[in-house]
């Protein structure tokens, strides 16, 4: 995948934890045709709402893979997989329309966006150390 440009939105990661197994998430999974599968509603002071979860966010990734090819049925038992926690990797509409008007695929694998940040660091102090003459 060729690098991308440094304002390439990136996407979030939600650790949504329960207190006990037979609590609930709280939020609303949905699925439309060309949308991918997204977050409908968050519930106030739901797990979901303290891990950032947003109505409308796209779901990338369940704990780490991919889910771009998953039926509903599968992403809902993805989550379910660990009766106490999931990982959601999400991504906004204005993020996820960066990416389709571009014609680029969102990286699910964060540590894209991490080379990004530590290259951006690396130019930042490269610039302050270097001594600027007229």
């Amino acid at each position: 995948m060729p690098p991308l440009p440094a304002d390439a939105p990136r996407p979030r990661e939600c650790h949504i934890i329960k207190t006990y197994p037979e609590q609930e998430y709280g939020f609303n999974l949905h699925a439309e045709i060309g949308k991918r599968q997204y977050i409908g509603s968050v519930d106030p002071e739901s797990p979901a709402e303290t891990a950032g979860l947003k109505p409308g966010d796209r779901i990338l990734a369940v704990n780490g893979m991919s889910i771009k090819q998953e039926p509903h049925k599968q992403v809902v038992a993805k989550i379910k997989e660990d009766p106490l926690q999931c990982y959601l990797t999400v991504i906004d509409d204005e993020g996820m329309n960066w990416y389709t008007e571009r014609k680029l695929s969102v990286p699910t694998d964060m540590s894209v966006f991490a080379q990004m940040t530590d290259a951006d660091e690396h130019s930042e102090r490269e610039a302050v150390r270097t001594p600027f003459f007229k």
